[in-house]
């Protein structure tokens, strides 16, 4: 089953690349910044998310019809 899930682009020591992408299949996932790799965030909710920031339904809504969403911070 497909669903959307939530990576964080980190470099080493877990520098952040302030990048957070939304995808129904990692395949999705844009090419990371130089010196980074997506890690996903297993703890991820869409609904918890949705609860605490109700503006990411537009973000959802994007990675649902496009397969992937990108969020910088």
């Amino acid at each position: 089953m497909t669903k959307l899930e939530k990576f964080i682009e980190k470099g080493a020591y877990g520098k952040s690349g302030g990048r957070t992408a939304y995808v129904m299949q990692p395949s999705l996932l844009p090419e990371p910044l130089e010196s980074m790799t997506w890690r996903k965030v297993e703890t991820f909710n869409a609904a918890n998310e949705l609860i605490e920031d109700p503006n990411l339904k537009t973000v959802f809504k994007a990675a649902l019809e496009n397969g992937c969403a990108l969020v910088t911070d």
